[in-house]
């Protein structure tokens, strides 16, 4: 919450740091950073220079900070801070700088953002927010998320200072509420690091020689790379994404050294990263989609063929971006560009190398029968199956005579968390490892599965309803033949049963709620959702 009684000497005392006994250090990706109390500093023109090192440097420190909290009360007011220092403070001018000085001890940190501009009157600014009286000149949501964050915000210097203090507080994990579809994707091994040596997918020198011989841009001598820094995915803090590599390339022709970002991705097979790799090229190239983009994979090392690296540093899913937006208007452009970027996939031409059979071959009644298999297995799954099998019912009576789905290229595992904001901004999808020619009513299934799970925390069946319209009439729109909600049931039951019986899922609460999403579906919820394509 926003406090201007607060100073920097009491903000400073309330994360007990000793400044005289704090190392100063230049570079925030010094590995001291993560576990001493330090003092850095970090120079920049926009938020786009400094956050995404900033985020990956602060993820290390506070590895062990649920990421719900890490979220709320660090990145995004950082975030934002850093966007109101180069767009209100800075005036968007690239001549001026934003200046970011961090305080670091066992209790916290302190987060200085200092800006070039004139200042602004940060009491009256205050007040006017407090009364709804007109404070912002564009949407407002920076000053107001740094009065909704647990951290303490302060100013200093005529408002061109704004003080962060971050001091978490470690959370009953059995009460955090999960994405259901956050479980069963890859990452490396903690137990991998015990044994003497370290992983190739972790030693900093390994990838930065291996970089420098299999890019082309390193390896044609026009520029180089002058250090690496690996940041391994770890901790309640982890996204879930993979590691993270930050370079310093130096430039050429006299060019400033700049600072880059990659995601590395260790599967468990050499064959899943194959799979990975190859997938997203071919997505990449075919180009399916502007509004939900394909990360550039670069490489799979020769040495280590399990490792796919991406030229990509993802910051959020989509779970946590729309849990953070809390607009029906973002939930709605979500829906409309995951709908679009799946036509686009599915009406491809994309032809996937051999990773996985063609699942519309048992056709409806074997899909049926694997999720009513699924279904028994699962608490209450008498009732369930009963559910499930009116259902079938329901739809087997609007087409008696149906036929196995079309098969076209699918992405295998779509679901929410296959969706993330990226630190540049843009959505992508990401892991590609269960591409193959399938059932496009799988992936359909998937989103609308975590579009229920959502909206039923939210106990909001109006907003189902109306995204479910909006999910459909993209994906829709100029096809040949449409698929309905209804049609769609089946495959938000079937993505639901799929995503239960992983053996990764570790909480109560994320057991819950895909019980009661599944239950949802099978009594009808947004039973009324139709969508209207045009003829």
């Amino acid at each position: 919450m926003i406090d201007l009684g607060r100073n920097r000497a009491e903000l400073l005392a309330q994360i007990e740091a000793q400044l005289s006994a704090s190392e100063h250090l230049s570079d925030i990706t010094d590995p001291r950073f993560a576990t001493a109390d330090v003092r850095a500093s970090v120079r920049g023109c926009a938020k786009r220079d400094l956050f995404p090192l900033l985020k990956v440097a602060l993820s290390e420190r506070f590895a062990d900070v649920p990421r719900p909290e890490l979220m709320r009360d660090l990145y995004i007011p950082l975030r934002n801070a850093l966007g109101n220092a180069y767009k209100h403070g800075n005036d968007h001018d690239p001549a001026k700088a934003v200046s970011v000085e961090v305080t670091l001890t066992r209790k916290g940190a302190l987060i200085a953002i200092t800006d070039e501009g004139c200042g602004f009157d940060v009491a009256l600014t205050l007040r006017r927010f407090q009364e709804q009286n007109g404070y912002f000149t564009n949407r407002g949501a920076g000053f107001r998320n740094l009065q909704e964050t647990d951290s303490t915000v302060s100013y200093e210097n005529g408002g061109r200072t704004v003080l962060l203090c971050f001091r978490p507080t470690m959370r009953d994990q059995d009460h955090a509420l999960p994405s259901p579809a956050s479980v069963g994707h890859p990452t490396i091994d903690r137990g991998e690091f015990s044994g003497g040596s370290i992983p190739k997918a972790i030693d900093a020198g390994w990838i930065q020689a291996c970089l420098s011989a299999e890019l082309p841009e390193f390896a044609n001598g026009q520029t180089s790379l002058e250090s690496c820094r690996v940041y391994v995915t770890s901790g309640h803090a982890g996204d879930d994404c993979g590691n993270r590599y930050v370079l310093r390339v130096n430039g050429h022709n006299g060019e400033p050294a700049e600072t880059r970002i990659l995601t590395g991705r260790l599967h468990p097979s050499e064959a899943a990263a194959e799979a990975d790799y190859d997938a997203a090229t071919r997505l990449r190239d075919a180009g399916i989609s502007m509004r939900l983009r394909i990360p550039r994979p670069l490489t799979r090392p020769a040495e280590e063929p399990r490792l796919v690296l991406y030229d990509f540093d993802p910051w959020i899913s989509l779970w946590e971006y729309l849990r953070h937006r809390r607009s029906l208007k973002s939930l709605h452009h979500a829906a409309e560009r995951a709908g679009e970027a799946l036509a686009g996939l599915h009406r491809s031409r994309i032809a996937f190398r051999g990773n996985g059979t063609d699942d519309t071959e048992g056709g409806f009644k074997a899909m049926v029968a694997r999720t009513t298999t699924a279904l028994q297995a699962l608490p209450g799954g008498s009732d369930l199956v009963s559910g499930f099998r009116d259902c079938v019912q329901r739809i087997e009576n609007a087409a008696p005579c149906r036929q196995s789905p079309v098969s076209a290229p699918i992405h295998g595992a779509f679901g929410w968390d296959c969706i993330h904001y990226g630190a540049d901004g843009r959505f992508y999808l990401y892991r590609f490892e269960e591409c193959r020619r399938s059932d496009p009513g799988l992936d359909l299934g998937g989103f609308a599965a975590d579009l229920v799970c959502f909206t039923l925390s939210h106990h909001d069946e109006n907003a189902y309803r109306s995204c479910l319209d909006a999910f459909l009439n993209a994906y829709n729109a100029g096809a040949e033949h449409s698929i309905n909600a209804e049609d769609l049931r089946i495959y938000v039951t079937v993505a639901l049963a799929e995503r239960l019986q992983r053996t990764e899922l570790s909480t109560r609460a994320g057991l819950d709620q895909l019980l009661a999403a599944l239950d949802a579906i099978l009594l009808g919820w947004g039973e009324v959702a139709t969508s209207q394509v045009p003829a």
